[in-house]
């Protein structure tokens, strides 16, 4: 806050302004970096479930990193947005300083209180025992049967990793992802600030790209060759070509797929019949929540 009554000392109290915004923001990078690493060592690998039991201790673990997390970004915001006023404020006015101070104190009083949770949460982490947790999450894992479809209800209240979700109810297709690309696509762009932002903004194509699905294979498997492999552009046509006529093949996979290696071994499971095989990611067909099963 910049005392106003010192005309005096204005410039100074105003550089020192700065240089303390400076270094509040610099401890809210730093606090919002070990909530982000705890989240990347933690989490990473692992299918998280907005519904899981409340009793299990990961869930709690997750909920809460989540929530710190957001106010982590709030502060880290709030911040900026004092630095730009600051940066804009005519000091021969007295009407700016006055709005600035008060804005300051009402973000402060919202840094404070975030910032004792945040501290609360990382000291809670570092006296837990997180190998104990991570086992219990990995038996869980490994009792996890995979599936064809998943129901809406289910795909609304969970984040489901690693996973193709093809929805003719939602008219949309959500790409693979782990929690920790998500993580590291938050840390990385500040202009996205939710779990379900990104998954939205950066993993989730319309439905309708794919209308034309013998056209949609081609317009994929030249791009996934141009873009993923950096193949010439006659090398390129001449895959997506195969691929135009491949009717068993939805267009989305090859979306999906990180590279040609991956999508030569999906076409390999699907000619012989054996998609369990394909280990890089699930498949699954969004269906409503009734007996009718109706695949997209």
């Amino acid at each position: 806050m910049i005392n106003y009554t010192d005309t005096a000392n204005i410039e100074k109290l105003y550089e020192l302004e700065k240089n303390s915004l400076k270094a509040t923001l610099e401890i809210q990078n730093m606090l919002n970096k070990q909530v982000l690493t705890f989240l990347k060592n933690f989490m990473s690998d692992y299918e998280i479930k907005s519904n899981d039991n409340s009793e299990n201790v990961s869930s709690k673990y997750l909920s809460e990193a989540i929530q710190v997390l957001s106010k982590s970004n709030d502060n880290i915001n709030y911040i900026k947005e004092l630095s730009t006023i600051l940066d804009n404020i005519n000091l021969a006015r007295k009407t700016p300083v006055k709005q600035y101070n008060k804005k300051f104190s009402s973000y402060m009083e919202k840094i404070y209180g975030n910032t004792s949770q945040i501290e609360d949460f990382i000291h809670n982490i570092s006296m837990s025992d997180l190998s104990k947790i991570l086992e219990e999450q990995n038996l869980a894992q490994e009792q996890k049967i995979k599936e064809e479809f998943i129901f809406s209800q289910e795909l609304n209240s969970s984040f489901v990793e690693n996973t193709l979700i093809i929805s003719s109810i939602q008219n949309k297709v959500i790409l693979p992802y782990t929690i920790n690309n998500i993580y590291q696509t938050l840390s990385s762009q500040t202009d996205l600030t939710s779990i379900n932002e990104v998954i939205e903004k950066v993993y989730t194509k319309s439905l309708r790209n794919y209308r034309f699905p013998a056209f949609a294979r081609f317009r994929e498997g030249y791009k996934l060759m141009v873009n993923k492999e950096k193949k010439s552009k006659f090398e390129a046509i001449l895959y997506a070509t195969e691929l135009f006529t491949n009717y068993n093949l939805h267009p989305a996979v090859i979306t999906a797929c990180q590279n040609q290696e991956q999508l030569d071994i999906y076409l390999s499971c699907l000619e012989d019949g054996k998609l369990n095989e394909f280990r890089f990611f699930n498949i699954k067909f969004e269906i409503p929540p009734s007996n009718n099963v109706v695949k997209c």
